[in-house]
């Protein structure tokens, strides 16, 4: 049987040293990204970013944008629970819904919509209510139909949302690979039933 050969071994004693063979490695690599692809990795990366910091996501249906607001506005008013420097997210997020009540009555047929960092507040308020006393739970059963609709519709834009952001900090780490010599490959994602089986 054939005996198999160890890998060569690097030894590297400090930091100037490796950062000298590092060097030697990019330079000695014939399949290095070229100029031109690194600067549209750069540009596909600030392009998608920038979309994101100014897109904004329908919030339910359009049939209930008017009903989801005034809940929303009434849930920061009397059931969003703060504490420390919380109170600055709570203002930002009144502001917020304030831009999408403006929003909504320039176009009535519209979606409710909110931006990806009122979206987090928002979901993360609606999952930590509070009150003070029995009459302040009594008042909040009474609208939990309406609470359970907005929280389920800010969950499914929160997730889509978030997998979006997952997409650009891929775009981020494959411009910073590419700018150091490197190209970064995404391994695809095993949908969940062949994962099961393969751990079976």
């Amino acid at each position: 049987m054939a005996k198999k050969e160890k890998p060569a071994e690097l030894e590297i004693n400090n930091v100037k040293e490796l950062d000298e063979k590092l060097a030697e490695a990019i330079q000695d690599n014939p399949n290095k990204p070229s100029d031109e692809e690194v600067e549209e990795a750069k540009k596909e990366f600030e392009e998608a970013s920038r979309d994101f910091s100014v897109k904004s996501w329908n919030i339910g249906e359009e049939a209930d944008a008017s009903e989801m607001l005034s809940y929303l506005q009434h849930f920061v008013r009397a059931r969003l629970f703060w504490s420390k420097n919380g109170w600055m997210g709570v203002i930002k997020m009144q502001e917020e819904l304030d831009d999408a009540e403006k929003f909504l009555t320039a176009n009535p047929k519209s979606h409710l919509k909110l931006g990806y960092q009122a979206l987090e507040f928002m979901f993360y308020s609606l999952q930590n209510p509070g009150g003070v006393g029995l009459q302040a739970a009594l008042d909040f059963e009474q609208e939990n139909e309406v609470y359970a609709k907005c929280f389920d519709a800010i969950g499914k834009q929160i997730a889509s949302a978030r997998a979006e952001l997952k997409d650009i900090q891929f775009l981020q780490d494959k411009y910073a690979a590419m700018a150091q010599g490197f190209y970064l490959e995404v391994e695809p994602e095993v949908p969940e039933e062949e994962d099961k089986e393969v751990q079976e």
